[in-house]
């Protein structure tokens, strides 16, 4: 005997999916034609609902009008009878549970206003004791060693002759000055250079310089100061409406917020940005407080032009054998190549991609336990030479001072 569709009065065949009402009247449909799929089917089934579904049309607890076969009901009445009550006790335990942590909050706030007392009671103490509170601000900690080595400067005493050793120019600076006055010197450390040469820290360079400049130490050596060396940073984004040489007063002025009235600041450079010919961007040498509030900030203004900040220390590398902290023109080894370290130009360089290998990299293999993929780079992929980074680290916090963070 065929089945049909109670909705459609269609006949439900053997392929069909239909559904049968567990209510009154046990008529048939197809799945559709209540709005279900075979997933809902499988829910229905998996819950347990499945034995209570009703089709709506004849079912009394339908969510629609009786005879609304489009809606099947899925709420038997023992459910509906227990719900007001259910509902009841959801709005009683969430009432609780606001109540109580309303009056922790009230207590927090104030234990907070009991201490904030507390402390006014205190300062007004104090107050009163030291009248005189400017006289009274205790000394600041003692500066400690390494410290004062970073805040004092430098004096190299270079010989003439190229062939003397540093042993023959601390010689001759004793017999300049008693070593036992080092200390009413202000020299604060003798460091030997290569050619000769010896550095002398120092808190007062201009009175030692004027000690050993004399006639006999003239003849024989040149003596100039070292200037301590300033962090960098790169500021992108200026229009070329701005003149170069207004650059640095905007900056300035416009940003008071990050550096102050006793800011170094001098433009390096000044060149637009690659494929943006009337964009511009600037290096700027800064002191190591302005510094540190440029990159935190990581933004400014100039003019009308809102600008990035960008960290811009940096060490040059040497194009003929690829080391750093000299140039070609003091370069005295061999050749490197920069992709794959083998004796030739870069010109001439057959390696393949897979054969990239970073000369400097390669040199700290050993000490540092690195791999094949940690050395498997050209000299010029900062992003992963690791021998790079560590140089930028060590200048950052050897010679500026800045934590490595």
């Amino acid at each position: 005997m065929a089945i049909k569709c109670r909705k459609c009065n269609k006949t439900i065949g053997r392929a069909d999916d239909y559904i049968n009402c567990r209510k009154e009247c046990g008529a048939n449909y197809h799945l559709a034609c209540v709005n279900l799929n075979k997933l809902a089917v499988a829910s229905l089934k998996e819950t347990g609902l499945l034995q209570t579904w009703g089709c709506g049309f004849c079912s009394p607890f339908s969510l629609k009008n009786p005879g609304d076969v489009s809606c099947p009901s899925l709420i038997d009445s023992e459910a509906l009878q227990k719900l007001p009550d259910f509902l009841k006790e959801v709005f009683t335990e969430f009432s609780r549970v606001v109540s109580e942590s309303f009056n922790k909050l009230n207590q927090q706030v104030a234990d907070l206003k009991h201490e904030n007392f507390l402390l006014r009671e205190e300062i007004r103490t104090v107050i009163q004791q030291y009248p005189n509170r400017d006289a009274q601000i205790p000394k600041e900690p003692a500066v400690s060693y390494a410290a004062t080595l970073k805040s004092t400067s430098a004096l190299v005493v270079k010989p003439k002759n190229p062939a003397q050793t540093t042993t023959q120019t601390k010689s001759d600076l004793i017999t300049t000055f008693n070593p036992e006055n080092t200390d009413e010197l202000g020299i604060a450390r003798v460091k030997s250079i290569r050619n000769g040469r010896v550095l002398l820290n120092c808190r007062n360079p201009d009175e030692l310089k004027k000690l050993v400049q004399n006639k006999k130490l003239d003849e024989k050596y040149d003596i100039h100061d070292v200037k301590t060396p300033l962090p960098r940073i790169r500021i992108s984004g200026i229009s070329d409406d701005i003149a170069e040489e207004m650059i640095v007063p905007f900056l300035l002025k416009q940003n008071k917020h990050i550096f102050s009235e006793t800011t170094q600041c001098t433009l390096l450079k000044y060149a637009p940005i690659k494929n943006r010919q009337k964009t511009f961007q600037v290096i700027l040498q800064v002191d190591i407080s302005s510094y540190k509030n440029a990159l935190n900030f990581g933004h400014c203004l100039i003019g009308l032009d809102s600008c990035n900040i960008y960290d811009a220390v940096d060490v040059i590398r040497c194009y003929r054998c690829n080391g750093f902290n000299h140039s070609v023109r003091n370069c005295k080894k061999n050749v490197s190549c920069p992709r794959c370290s083998a004796v030739h130009e870069l010109k001439d360089c057959k390696a393949t991609d897979e054969q990239l290998q970073c000369i400097n990299c390669s040199t700290i293999q050993a000490r540092d336990n690195l791999g094949i993929a940690e050395i498997s780079h050209a000299c010029w992929d900062y992003e992963h030479c690791i021998f790079y980074k560590n140089l930028i680290k060590k200048l950052k916090t050897d010679v500026f001072g800045l934590s490595e963070s």
